[in-house]
């Protein structure tokens, strides 16, 4: 749960203003209105920030085009908005943010958006499922599909962790894979076309920069709109938009990628010293975007598109974060089609959120304890980078893995080899967001 790009984003729950450079109007409306469902929903996962947009004598983007974009924005979120946006002239942009560059700057524009924790949003949804009934597996593998007279009656699957081979049957199989959607279809229609492209998008944790609020910039490289913004007690910087033809399981930032966001980080800190010793570390994921040749990756709709193939099988690609519930929503509504004559439930989730957390236990043996039994981890990756998220601390969770490896020992019966395995995993998967200039570009 969470290993992929639903728990490696710029953890921001918007509407996506650079959408409306491509007239995208119908996403950001949804986009914006899914916002405010969920900081409903969810104000312990969804909370609100505020942003500045600094404009210089040389941006891709003027400040007129500026305000306009975040007028037209607010505008479009209506009594959705969070607060209304304002023209800041130079001297109170400085005021504000007075350790970025003033060289140059023509002005801004502040405006409020969303931040989110998109790790524990999607387990919780994960959680909420199995407490409304669902059977959910965590490891468990779609190896192929069962056929009975050409249309598809279930999943030939396989448990990851016991080798054990299962066969799942199945009124109506849907194929929500993300990046490995592609591969997914195949195993239906061998000769199918590709339905997702998969675009490649890195962050860097940096140390804590000297900033209060977010910052969007605009690339003097390519025009790519990115962002600085303040998480937890650190920087987060993202992202980067490319298309990636290599193994989704096997997705990490480069030497190059990395450089490309320090560098236009220090454009806008002169002051600071920016280089690879202040990363923390870094993780990258993939985008399983709708298949679309001839368009620059970064101008790629993030709509989504639901398809059905002949023998049935329901796919759905594309999208963005902040609409997964509205999306959700139309992929059930899709599928109750199919039983005529039988009655369902309204869908609750625009006014009910994802499970509430449990109160947070004391001492890291229970919160160990929790996290297995409660949140399905059953490694050290699954621990201490997606229910714990010591990963994304100072020491990197080196510091505690050892006792996490001892706990989790005991709760899960590993024998000393299995144990000593799980650590050298974390400390590879560490390796690999830190020492970025191993990676392949």
């Amino acid at each position: 749960f969470a290993c992929g790009a639903s728990g490696k984003t710029t953890k921001l729950f918007h509407g996506g203003i650079r959408y409306l450079e491509q007239f995208n109007f119908k996403l950001i409306y949804e986009a914006l209105h899914e916002r405010q469902v969920l900081l409903k929903t969810a104000p312990q996962l969804v909370h609100p920030l505020e942003f500045i947009i600094p404009v210089y004598k040389n941006d891709p983007r003027s400040l007129l085009k500026m305000k306009t974009g975040v007028t037209i924005y607010d505008w479009m979120a209506g009594k959705d908005k969070l607060r209304c946006h304002r023209l800041l002239k130079k001297n109170e942009l400085i005021s504000l943010e007075y350790n970025i560059d003033s060289q140059n700057l023509r002005g801004g524009v502040i405006y409020c958006d969303a931040q989110m924790d998109d790790v524990r949003l999607c387990l919780d949804n994960a959680i909420s499922a199995y407490e409304a009934g669902c059977c959910i597996a965590n490891k468990v593998e779609a190896a192929g599909f069962i056929k009975e007279k050409e249309s598809i009656t279930g999943i030939q699957a396989q448990d990851l962790l016991t080798g054990e081979k299962l066969l799942i049957s199945a009124s109506i199989v849907v194929n929500v894979t993300g990046a490995w959607s592609n591969s997914t279809i195949r195993m239906d229609e061998p000769n199918a076309m590709a339905i997702t492209r998969p675009t490649k998008g890195i962050h860097i944790i940096y140390r804590k920069l000297p900033h209060e609020r977010a910052i969007l910039l605009s690339s003097h490289k390519d025009k790519r709109i990115l962002f600085v913004i303040p998480w937890r007690s650190f920087t987060l910087i993202g992202t980067t938009d490319t298309d990636f033809f290599g193994s989704a399981d096997e997705v990490y930032a480069c030497a190059d990628e990395v450089e490309y966001l320090l560098e236009e980080t220090r454009r806008i800190f002169p002051g600071e010293k920016i280089d690879k010793k202040g990363i923390i570390t870094t993780y990258a994921s993939l985008r399983p975007l709708v298949n679309t040749e001839r368009t620059p990756a970064w101008q790629v709709s993030r709509e989504h598109l639901i398809r059905e193939s002949r023998a049935g099988l329901i796919s759905v690609v594309g999208g963005k974060y902040t609409t997964y519930r509205h999306l959700a929503e139309q992929v059930v509504d899709l599928v109750l089609t199919k039983f005529a004559g039988r009655s369902f439930k309204k869908c609750i989730t625009a006014s009910v959120g994802p499970s509430l957390p449990q109160q947070q236990r004391a001492g890291l043996h229970d919160s160990v304890e929790e996290a297995v039994k409660e949140g399905m981890a059953n490694n050290l990756i699954d621990l201490l980078v997606r229910r714990l998220q010591l990963s994304v601390t100072p020491s990197l969770g080196l510091d505690r893995l050892e006792e996490c490896a001892s706990i989790m020992a005991g709760l899960l019966n590993w024998g000393l080899s299995q144990k000593e395995s799980q650590i050298s995993a974390y400390k590879e998967e560490i390796r690999k967001n830190t020492q970025f200039s191993d990676n392949p570009c």
